[in-house]
């Protein structure tokens, strides 16, 4: 059971490292959240520099502020990384929703969510997740990370159900 809550742990670790949105080149993969909502910039950076609660609570501000549609998708799955890292898996499920509601073509919702549905102990809804943001970018190094915890976590669970089963 502790090495299913390390890899889960490492899952989250992932998406904080790469769930992220952020202000960046547009050329680069993740999500921009432009410097037309400061306080959803602030929020972003308050998540990436561990932050938590005021990453979440700037972003919040900052969603309840007029922002274009891309601003906002990103707002939210800041929010779902965010309240997945405090392990609020219901909470942050809504907003990786809302998220992936507004923009699904990007992948890093589909990794955000999936990462919320292993902290939910679903990991086939995770998998689907991870082969939906692969269809979308196919190379994502973080993508093919979470994959492989994913599929780890799978190996483990099926290893211990096989031997509870035991005659």
């Amino acid at each position: 059971m502790r090495q299913l809550a390390q890899m889960t742990a490492m899952l989250v670790a992932a998406l904080s490292a790469g769930g992220v949105a952020r202000a960046a080149n547009p050329a680069h993969s993740a999500t921009v959240v432009g410097p037309s909502n400061a306080q959803l910039a602030d929020g972003a950076a308050a998540l990436e520099a561990g932050r938590i609660e005021d990453g979440i609570r700037l972003t919040l501000a900052g969603l309840n502020q007029p922002a274009p549609s891309q601003d906002r998708a990103a707002g939210h799955s800041n929010l779902c990384a965010g309240y997945a890292m405090l392990k609020q898996w219901d909470e942050a499920l809504h907003h990786c929703n809302a998220a992936l509601e507004i923009d699904g073509s990007n992948w890093r919702g589909f990794n955000n969510r999936a990462a919320v549905y292993v902290g939910k102990g679903e990991y086939e809804l995770a998998m689907n997740d991870l082969r939906a943001g692969l269809e979308i970018a196919p190379n994502s190094r973080i993508l093919l990370e979470s994959l492989r915890i994913v599929q780890q976590n799978k190996r483990i669970l099926g290893a211990r159900s096989r031997s509870s089963v035991r005659p």
